[in-house]
């Protein structure tokens, strides 16, 4: 979680489990239905050690999909040096998140399906925008003309990356992270064409390779 060195590896490894219950009784349940007694039951922790961390179950549940969302942008983000600008600008790695994502997907599976869950998708849509929209404005003077509003662009990509997300996890992950990576890629480069666009926020590595 972010910031997790900071705190006492007795609390880490706390909400950690809390967050592990979270999952596994969602695999079966409603969230509305899944109370902090079935929490603290399946995390095998008490009652009162709960709200010492939380104040009810609707904090905890803000708090635990926050800390997954942080957990991997904090993966996923990279650095990129543009000549004309001071700072190095962050960028998405597309390479890292796929597998990422692949690699944890039975969290993702679930949190991001959206007929049990809305809460997770709405958290991770408005963090992607926001680091979208920040990037934009830093690489405003860089970017070509679309004449599109900038947050009309984000809104497209945001969920047009989110959605083919999550139907690559329902679909039981029949390609690897890899080949999405690929896919996307290519989405994107006809997309784009020659121009730099806001699409550069999307950053990834392909190398020939054979379907999987």
């Amino acid at each position: 979680m972010a910031n997790s060195s900071k705190l006492d590896p007795r609390v880490v490894k706390t909400r950690l489990n809390l967050r592990h219950a979270l999952v596994f009784l969602m695999q079966s349940e409603k969230l509305d239905d899944i109370s902090v007694q079935k929490i603290t039951e399946t995390a095998h922790i008490t009652r009162g050690t709960f709200y010492l961390h939380y104040k009810d179950k609707h904090d905890f549940i803000r708090r635990a999909m926050q800390e997954i969302i942080d957990e991997l942008f904090d993966n996923v983000m990279v650095t990129h040096d543009v000549d004309s600008i001071a700072e190095p600008v962050k960028v998405f790695s597309l390479n890292k998140a796929f597998d990422y994502i692949e690699k944890n997907s039975d969290i993702f599976t679930i949190l991001l399906d959206r007929t049990q869950n809305n809460d997770f998708y709405r958290q991770l849509y408005t963090r992607l925008s926001d680091e979208m929209i920040n990037y934009g404005k830093i690489m405003h003077d860089e970017l070509d003309e679309l004449d599109v509003p900038l947050k009309v662009q984000v809104a497209f990509m945001t969920s047009a990356l989110l959605g083919l997300i999550a139907q690559w996890l329902n679909n039981g992950l029949i390609y690897t992270s890899r080949y999405m990576t690929s896919s996307v890629a290519k989405m994107l480069n006809a997309y784009s064409g020659e121009k730099l666009l806001l699409t550069s926020f999307f950053d990834y590595d392909v190398k020939p390779q054979i379907r999987l």
